[in-house]
This record gives structure tokens, sequence and C-alpha cells, in this order.
């Protein structure tokens, strides 16, 4: 009869620990804001205080407590706190950027059903920097969940803000521009086409893996490949592209 009671007791106790770690998961799941808007939206209604913060010279974004806002991770915000105090760097954390630029614009790189992300370019002439936005989707809405600059020593960076597999596309674009060549590619069951730009940098390896100078003029329409390069608001700049 003791051991009943004992047995009882631990199993009351295993019960109450579930139900408080069941409400303390939940509560801080409850912590994390989302927003029914578009990803796009989002990431403007967040960028647009902080580069007017940024440029003000009453105040800044911290003093805001804008690397704060629960539409943001909560490892996001610590990331972007604690890049306040990195005195290696003057890389504005959201930004990406060295220099604060005076007005900044967004591009859709991709929307999935559960994921997106958003490129944030500064309108400025000179200023290269690119900030990835990623965002997930939570109970219906989207937060964002990261930030990364694809130039600068914030967060790891990346080579590529454009890395796609898919075709080659020219003549048959009806509907775009048949002045560039694009890309065509397939993801989560979306057709996606997408223009593409070269310079006397950009790099194609032939199928021998033999590496030239891109020369679009001799592409041929429908070939595979595999697309490198840097996402701007009308279309992606070629860095190395691979048949």
């Amino acid at each position: 009869m003791k051991n009943k009671k004992i047995i009882l007791v631990i199993l009351m106790v295993l019960v109450v620990l579930s139900l408080i770690l069941f409400f303390l998961k939940d509560k801080e799941v409850g912590q994390q804001e989302v927003s029914m808007e578009s990803p796009i939206d989002i990431v403007l209604d967040f960028y647009d205080p902080w580069l007017a913060s940024r440029n003000s010279v009453d105040t800044n974004p911290y003093k805001e407590g804008l690397n704060d806002s629960m539409i943001l991770s909560k490892d996001l915000r610590n990331k972007i706190f604690k890049a306040k105090g990195n005195s290696d760097t003057d890389l504005d954390p959201v930004l990406c950027q060295s220099v604060i630029p005076s007005s900044i614009s967004a591009r859709t790189v991709y929307e999935q059903e559960e994921k997106a992300q958003i490129l944030i370019l500064a309108r400025d002439e000179g200023l290269d920097g690119q900030a990835i936005v990623s965002l997930n989707k939570l109970n219906g809405g989207w937060y964002i969940n990261d930030i990364e600059c694809s130039a600068g020593e914030f967060g790891p960076p990346r080579e590529f803000t454009f890395e796609r597999e898919g075709v080659l596309i020219k003549d048959s674009t009806l509907e775009f521009n048949s002045e560039y060549w694009h890309i065509l590619f397939v993801e989560n069951n979306e057709v996606s086409l997408v223009p593409l730009f070269f310079n006397g940098e950009s790099i194609c390896i032939l199928s021998d893996k033999e590496e030239e100078i891109c020369k679009p003029e001799k592409f041929e329409e429908e070939k595979t490949v595999t697309v490198y390069g840097d996402m701007s608001e009308t279309g992606a700049t070629v860095k190395k592209l691979e048949f």
C-alpha cells in the first residue's frame, strides 16, 4: 500500500512538471510576434524606421528599441544586439552597409509556403552591400527569422545572393523582355523566370569544365545551367554560370 502511494505521488509530480513545461513552452512561442502582411511589407515596416533612425542626428535604432522588435526572432534580436558592441567593424547589422544610405529598395527573392526571402539594397550610388532577410511562417503569419550580409563582416558572408539551377530562355519569353536571357526554374511547384545580366567578369564553365568569359550570343535555348550571382531589383547579375 505504501509503495502504491509513493508511485501515485511520483506520477502526480511528473504530471505537474509536464504541465509547467507545456505552459512555459507555450509562453515562449507566444512571445514571437507575427504579421499577416506580405513578407516584403513586413520587412519594409521594420527597415524603414531603422533607416530613418540611423539617419537621424537625435536618436538611433537601439535607443528607440527597434532591435527588440517582436517581429524579429529571439536569435536575431540577440545577433543585432551583439553587433552593436562590435568595435571591429562599422557595418550596420540590419542595412549591411558601412555608410548609411539615404534610401533603400526591396526585392522578393522567393516566397514559399513556409519560408520567404527578401533582398534589401541601397539606392545610393557606390553602396554595394546587400541584406538578405529570411522570414518564417508561424500560426498563419510571418516573422523575420534572420538577416545575412552578402558583403561585409556581420554574420557569415555569402558569396552569392542568387543560386539557381534551371534552363536558359530568351526568344520564347513571350511576356518578358526577349532582349535578355532568363533562367527558368521550378521551386515548390511554382515556375519562376529571372532576367540575367552579364558583364566582363561573368565566367562561364563549359560542359568540358573549361572556363571563359561568358558569351551570351553563343547560348542556346533550353540548355540546363546553374547560375551564381547577385540579385538586384531588375534581375540577377551573373558571376558564374555553369553548363
